[in-house]
């Protein structure tokens, strides 16, 4: 089996699961890619070792500098004039940058001897700029995962383009982030789009309402802009007006969880909706099983960003929920509208409570929809199927 490095900005990170299924998929064909983290991490995962990068070897980068400019001198150029034409959107994005080029100027030479096939940066943002200059450096192949934070937010990072246009392949999970990267200029060729995967799924009992006579209504995701809580608060509310009796249980935290709270409280939904802050993965599938109906109002926000297809999507419509989903981002690629979830306008209310108002009045009718759900998830987000083509991918030739 050929030699390939993935490289990550944290690695392992508890909210990133779907890279470490996707490890675990890997590792049913006999592929262990070594392992790399370049901010901090653990030095072991499921008994597999991870290179941790030690910040201290940035100070011998006194040595490094020099010695790249000489032997490399048009490669480190080239790259240094690309970032002092281009502005940096963020600091965050300032300080990723310049540790991912610290990383490979001091760890390329190391990279080398070890004679990889491929080096693979996880995201297209810290790792894929360390993996960028590795290969100029030395002159191994590197391939880029590409999200759609990695591609809207702020319009993308800082060296995107340089790293679209080196990588031997880009990897996305959704098609508007495909479609996002044909904009940038990558080839439909050079695009893999592999859908993030599952591996467990959840046995529902039955899809009858989990409380007769009442709504039970979950939501997943960090309590950010691009989440759209707001428009959910603005649906419970005309919930609780149509009085339809419900409850909606929202799992997450983050810096917008203040502000949620003041607009429930304002909106008069105190009791119907709860904030649960985050809860581990175990405790996530079991309320995918206690629930009825899976809310995500995700758009776009103020800084371009949104999601692809969101995890939990995929998840909830796994556990035989019904799903409704914004149409403002990735998440209906995962279901067929009508037939296996329903796609939605978050900024319209009142159709989501049209809906929610007809499948509690008669939940059978929607039975068909959720056991759809289940089969068409199972079909497009099996992990050893999306591991296999992962696999392909890695362990290709170009020429190949």
């Amino acid at each position: 089996m050929k030699k390939v490095a993935f490289l990550y900005a944290t690695f392992p990170r508890p909210t990133e699961t779907f890279v470490r299924r996707e490890l675990r998929a890997l590792a049913e064909y006999a592929f262990w890619p070594d392992i790399y983290s370049i901010w901090r991490g653990k030095h072991t995962w499921e008994n597999r070792e991870v290179h941790t990068f030690n910040l201290w070897k940035l100070f011998l980068l006194v040595y490094w500098i020099p010695y790249w400019f000489f032997k490399k001198p048009l490669e480190c150029k080239e790259v240094l004039s690309y970032l002092w034409a281009n502005s940096c959107h963020s600091l965050q994005n300032w300080s990723e940058t310049f540790l991912g080029l610290g990383f490979a100027l001091v760890e390329a030479g190391n990279f080398k001897k070890k004679d990889y096939h491929l080096i693979h940066a996880v995201w297209a943002t810290l790792p894929a700029t360390a993996a960028f200059t590795i290969s100029k450096l030395v002159g191994i192949e590197f391939s880029m995962g590409a999200h759609a934070y990695d591609v809207f937010r702020h319009g993308g990072d800082w060296l995107l383009h340089k790293k679209l246009t080196a990588a031997r392949f880009v990897r996305t999970s959704s098609e508007s982030t495909a479609n996002r990267l044909n904009q940038l200029g990558v080839e439909s060729k050079d695009v893999k789009l592999i859908k993030r995967s599952l591996s467990v799924w959840p046995q529902r009992k039955h899809f009858h309402l989990v409380h007769p006579g009442k709504l039970t209504l979950l939501s997943v995701g960090r309590l950010v802009e691009k989440k759209g809580y707001f428009h959910m608060l603005s649906i419970a509310s005309l919930l609780k007006k149509s009085e339809i009796p419900f409850y909606l249980q929202i799992v997450g935290d983050g810096p917008l969880k203040r502000d949620l709270m003041i607009e429930r409280r304002r909106l008069g939904v105190e009791k119907m909706v709860s904030f649960s802050g985050s809860l581990n993965q175990k405790s996530v599938r079991q309320l995918y099983l206690e629930s009825d109906a899976f809310l995500f109002t995700g758009i776009v926000d103020s800084r371009g960003d949104r999601d692809g297809i969101p995890n939990v999507v995929p998840e909830a419509l796994a556990g035989g929920m019904l799903v409704l989903a914004s149409d403002r981002a990735g998440a209906p690629e995962a279901f067929t509208d009508g037939k296996s979830g329903f796609s939605m306008d978050p900024e319209k209310p009142e159709s989501w409570v049209r809906l929610l108002k007809s499948f509690w009045e008669s939940p059978q009718k929607y039975e068909q929809v959720r056991k759809n759900a289940q089969l068409e998830v199972r079909e497009n987000f099996d992990s050893s199927n999306n591991g296999f083509k992962l696999l392909r991918s890695y362990t290709n030739s170009k020429s190949e």
